[in-house]
């Protein structure tokens, strides 16, 4: 059976294709398209789809439209259409208030058609809707290999719920419990996000500036605003979500901060109150999670399963011995679990074999002709290395930053060893380095180490282990004694954000670790996404056209390398 997977309601749109139950193609339009997130977020965009992602998932078995069996989208219209409430706290004519959802409808119900047309075939008939946060749970249960897992999904908004709990029987999953908006852990995450003078989907820069704040500062503040001890009770009066309006939030919290103003101890004191809320609440929520559904094993997706620091909590202190995030937990990953969903749905096929864990590797590859033409239309003439791995190794050990392209482009946010910058990570200033001349991006943001998995517990404390590790999702504490070597991918907090690198998962990324262990005797470098301020880097052309505009060392693009 051929299922094609997309994702094209809100944001991180994408599609995948599933054959059989197993993974063959997956990956986000933002990486084609070169736009973040690859579209905005607007009532009238849902029918906007992941043309380029579709087109690639497609080509790269030579498949024909007439070839699908099904195709799946991660929302349900009908759902939609039954749960959704006016928001009094909207604006006519956008997200929440009667006008815009007639909008939204529309566009959704389009979709169907939308696909049909681009793909010149009738497909309506093989169009299934998959309620969102469905789609979540699949992306994570089905991967983990545990036909009894209990399932938990934390995000902004699906249809109208903002978390789902749920578990496995088999090959089949059951909702125990969900939330409801305005109680949106996601939601109180961007709109805080936007207050501190970021984007709303700037997360993961705000769980960085919490290291650097004091949350007992504004934590009764918090407490009032999102609920006390642990409970999901939003103020959505005081955050208007729909609204771009802060006075209540400026009321409690001091003047928001405005893009690339000076971040001051205020700002870093309330990132740290929100970090410390989201820890506390998604651990109530577990321990539901397993009261609804006990087992040993958590599937947890969705945008808040990106926050490394709570996972961290989750996975040593939750009630679960084992807890697996998908590579992809945002809504990217959703075109994964709406096709495995579908297949999954008629309950007589195999629940997938743990002895074949999933991969984040299901992106495009690239030929030797292919990335020869894009050096020569980029006015480059690389070198042919007779050892890659060894060769990068020599010149991060020496110092240099070098941009890693190789094999299959990674699905998720995180680079994980094929779209990389590399760098050493014994190198104090290498920080600073990277964070001002390559990614233009804030100071106080970390970098992360990819250590090999095998040499992992010796620099690291790594707690209970998770499978989870190969995607870099959680932070953990360096082991003091080996912090000093290692100060470039030390968080001001004594932690790291680890990626594990095994043999089995990416061999060359794991040779060149290992050749730089035999140079320097540290088992890591310091890797973060091949880009600038732009979408993960998805082409030779694209990886060519960064190392031009920024001061990277050198690229290695399968075998061939250029120097600066």
């Amino acid at each position: 059976m051929i299922i094609l997977g997309i994702n094209c309601v809100f944001h991180e749109s994408s599609a995948a294709l599933i054959i059989d139950g197993r993974v063959v193609a997956a990956a986000e339009e933002e990486r084609f398209n070169r736009v973040k997130h690859a579209k905005r977020a607007s009532v009238d965009t849902a029918d906007v789809l992941p043309v380029q992602s579709i087109a690639y998932c497609l080509d790269s078995v030579g498949l024909t439209p007439g070839q699908i069996d099904r195709i799946a989208c991660s929302f349900d219209l009908d759902l939609r259409r039954t749960t959704f409430e006016v928001d009094p706290l909207s604006t006519s004519g956008d997200w929440g208030s009667a006008e815009g959802e007639a909008l939204f409808l529309q566009s959704l119900a389009r979709v169907p058609e939308a696909m049909s047309t681009l793909l010149n075939t009738d497909l309506t008939d093989r169009f299934r809707w998959v309620p969102h946060h469905l789609a979540h749970a699949a992306s994570a249960f089905y991967p983990a290999g545990d036909g009894h897992a209990a399932v938990m999904v934390v995000d902004g908004i699906g249809e109208s719920a903002t978390a789902l709990f749920g578990g496995g029987h088999g090959t089949t999953m059951a909702k125990t419990g969900e939330l409801r908006y305005p109680d949106s852990i996601g939601f109180v995450w961007e709109k805080l996000s936007d207050f501190l003078g970021f984007s709303p989907y700037d997360a993961s820069k705000v769980m960085g500036l919490a290291s650097y704040g004091d949350g007992g500062r504004f934590a009764e503040a918090m407490a009032d605003l999102t609920g006390a001890d642990g409970k999901v009770a939003v103020r959505s009066e005081e955050f208007k979500f729909r609204l771009p309006d802060f006075h209540d939030l400026e009321a409690r919290f001091g003047a928001r901060r405005l893009r690339d103003a000076p971040i001051e101890q205020r700002h870093m004191d309330v990132a740290a109150a929100l970090q410390d809320w989201n820890n506390r609440v998604i651990l109530t929520l577990a321990e539901h999670a397993y009261d609804l559904h006990p087992a040993s094993t958590l599937c947890y997706s969705g945008g808040v399963a990106l926050n490394c620091t709570t996972n961290w909590l989750l996975k040593e202190k939750g009630p679960f011995s084992d807890v697996y995030i998908p590579s992809a937990p945002h809504d990217g990953g959703t075109a994964i679990g709406a096709a495995l969903w579908t297949y999954f749905e008629a309950g007589d096929q195999e629940h997938p074999d743990p002895a074949e864990p999933d991969t984040p590797y299901t992106g495009p590859e690239f030929r030797d002709e292919e990335i020869l033409a894009a050096f020569a239309a980029a006015g480059l003439r690389p070198e042919r290395s007779a050892d890659v791995a060894e060769e990068v190794a020599g010149r991060v050990a020496a110092g240099a930053v070098v941009g890693w392209f190789q094999g299959r482009m990674e699905l998720g946010p995180r680079a994980l060893g094929n779209r990389s910058l590399v760098a050493d990570p014994r190198d104090p200033g290498m920080r600073d380095v990277l964070n001002r001349k390559v990614k233009h991006r804030e100071d106080f943001r970390p970098f992360a180490p990819s250590v090999l998995a095998e040499r992992a517990a010796e620099w690291f404390e790594m707690g209970r282990w998770s499978e989870s590790y190969r995607f870099m999702l959680f932070t953990c504490p360096v082991r003091p004694e080996r912090a000093e070597r290692i100060p470039a991918v030390v968080h001001t907090d004594g932690t790291s954000r680890v990626q594990t690198v095994s043999v089995r998962d990416n061999p060359r990324y794991h040779r060149m670790i290992s050749c730089f262990e035999a140079i320097t005797g540290v088992p890591m470098v310091l890797n973060t996404s091949f880009n600038d301020s732009e979408p993960i880097v998805c082409s030779p052309s694209d990886a060519l056209a960064t190392f031009a505009g920024t001061r990277i060392d050198a690229v290695a693009v399968g075998d061939y390398i250029a120097s600066r």
